[in-house]
């Protein structure tokens, strides 16, 4: 999952140059095609299946998904929403997951977990500086954004854990369903809002696809191994990754407000990297006694 946070942060800062010339519809148009190649050349390798057996969870993974990732650019791409203000409300994510968790998943988050969700969450809105200054459409769309991640992350579980089929999808068969799904969404709406992209920016575009694409199956393994209000607490270094890529790539200037925020994150993190690790020996022993 840092893995997947990392190549997301990469996608950002590609997504965010390509945009100079680009469309959002392009931009996300470009992510899904490249993406799905991507899988599709995994699957070719590992000679992993692309059939998804249950096709009601697929579809319903790869459309909560689309509309997340369409509500997602739709919000970056609106100049009467802050950057800070869209990447506080897509932080609610996670909490929603943990929310929702118990019902959905039966995955009921502990009390610990719940405080280092808060923490993190905290240090995202430093990092992120929002303004409070909600525009309505494009802050509907961000709140959209977080509730159909929430609900695509999920699915996602479903489909990875083998819940009620007993044997997990592949995360190959996952990750390009969804993006052919995304990649023809973004095709309708691009119809009405193309714009040719110059060379260089053309190359951004292929490599927010290929970091999209490798996140995408990085994070889908992931979704196989523990449970959801986990990994969606880990999903917040994300915010962390771009905001110091940021500063690295595009020469922006912290405030000390955002350093605090990062610390907040990365402690939020290592809490849950000990209690992980704490959790595996528990089990462990429990084995070796059992």
């Amino acid at each position: 999952m840092v893995a997947a946070n990392v190549l997301f942060a990469a996608m950002a800062i590609s997504a965010r140059l390509a945009s100079r010339s680009a469309s959002w519809t392009t931009v996300g148009a470009s992510r899904a095609l490249v993406g799905a190649a991507v899988a599709f050349a995994f699957a070719l390798r590992s000679g992993a299946s692309l059939r998804t057996r249950n096709r009601g969870l697929a579809w319903a993974r790869s459309i909560s998904g689309t509309l997340a990732m369409l509500a997602t650019f739709y919000a970056l791409g609106s100049p009467n929403l802050a950057v800070g203000d869209a990447a506080t409300i897509f932080a609610t994510a996670p909490i929603l997951i943990a929310l929702f968790s118990p019902w959905l998943l039966g995955e009921k988050a502990s009390r610990g977990l719940w405080g280092v969700l808060l923490v993190a969450f905290a240090g995202v809105a430093l990092v992120a500086g929002p303004q409070l200054s909600f525009s309505g459409l494009p802050a509907c769309a961000s709140m959209l954004s977080a509730v159909f991640s929430a609900l695509a992350m999920m699915f996602l579980r479903r489909m990875r854990s083998g819940h009620g089929s007993g044997e997990p999808e592949s995360t190959e068969a996952i990750a390009l369903h969804f993006a052919l799904v995304a990649f023809a969404a973004h095709a309708i709406f691009g119809l009405f809002s193309f714009r040719m992209p110059t060379a260089r920016d053309a190359g951004w575009l292929f490599l927010t696809g290929f970091t999209g694409g490798l996140a995408q199956l990085a994070m889908t393994r992931a979704y196989a191994l523990t449970e959801a209000a986990r990994l969606g607490a880990v999903s917040y270094l994300n915010t962390v990754v771009t905001f110091l890529a940021g500063i690295v790539f595009l020469g922006e200037r912290p405030a000390w407000t955002q350093l605090a925020g990062c610390a907040l994150v990365v402690s939020a993190g290592l809490a849950l990297a000990v209690s992980a690790a704490r959790r595996a020996r528990g089990s462990a022993s429990s084995r070796q006694r059992g």
